[in-house]
């Protein structure tokens, strides 16, 4: 009696994957990996208390593409960094 460890692909999936969709997956996954550190880095450079530094990391941390997205658009501006 042979058990299946892998389960089957879906139709779906299996499409997904022969049209190219794993590199679309995978660029896409890597931009936003990149789009966070660059906020994360953006955070820790930027001139503001180490208070504000503090709960900045903790809401791009909490929330990896809206917490950057919100720092990119309002707390660089509020920090003074261009």
């Amino acid at each position: 009696m042979s058990h299946q460890v892998v389960p089957a692909l879906s139709d779906q999936n299996a499409r997904l994957l022969e049209g190219g969709g794993l590199v679309l997956a995978l660029l896409l996954a890597a931009a936003l990996l990149i789009f966070w550190i660059a906020a994360l880095v953006s955070v820790l450079g930027a001139p503001i208390g180490c208070g504000a530094k503090i709960l900045w990391l903790l809401v791009v941390f909490a929330l990896p593409f809206l917490g950057s997205v919100l720092w990119f658009v309002a707390g660089r501006r509020t920090a003074g960094v261009n």
